[in-house]
């Protein structure tokens, strides 16, 4: 592949600089998550010792989806409240993965397009997340 078409994170790595940079993300993420949270409280979450598995493709640094990842998990655990939580981060090698983890841990604020910065409670309980770059 030509370096040209290399994606570059936006930003320092571990600053979650994406987020505050995108607005388009935000609005998709937004139009999604009354039919994503309807999917959600359908399921019948049994509590059978198997992690709920959440999975985010193409993360960037995280921050576009915190929220909706926030609500998934408060909707799990309000039909199985000890239910172990996992979060699948997916993106390229090159990505932000500090930025990601730092914004799951609440290491950084996730501000928006228009620096308005999001205030999510973290449900997280037992939760594991984990990175894969393909």
């Amino acid at each position: 592949m030509a370096e040209s078409n290399v994606h570059k994170p936006v930003g320092e790595d571990g600053k979650g600089e994406y987020t505050a940079a995108t607005k388009g993300c935000f609005d998709v993420i937004n139009a999604a998550t009354p039919e994503i949270l309807s999917s959600v409280e359908s399921l019948q979450i049994q509590d059978d010792g198997t992690p709920f598995v959440i999975a985010d493709y193409g993360t960037a640094d995280g921050g576009t989806s915190l929220g909706l990842m926030c609500r998934i998990i408060s909707c799990v655990r309000s039909k199985q409240p000890g239910k172990e939580i996992s979060i699948i981060y997916e993106d390229q090698p090159a990505n932000e993965w500090k930025s990601v983890f730092n914004h799951a841990y609440g290491m950084i604020q996730v501000e928006d397009a228009y620096g308005v910065a999001k205030l999510y409670n973290r449900p997280w309980g037992m939760l594991h997340c984990h990175a894969l770059a393909l």
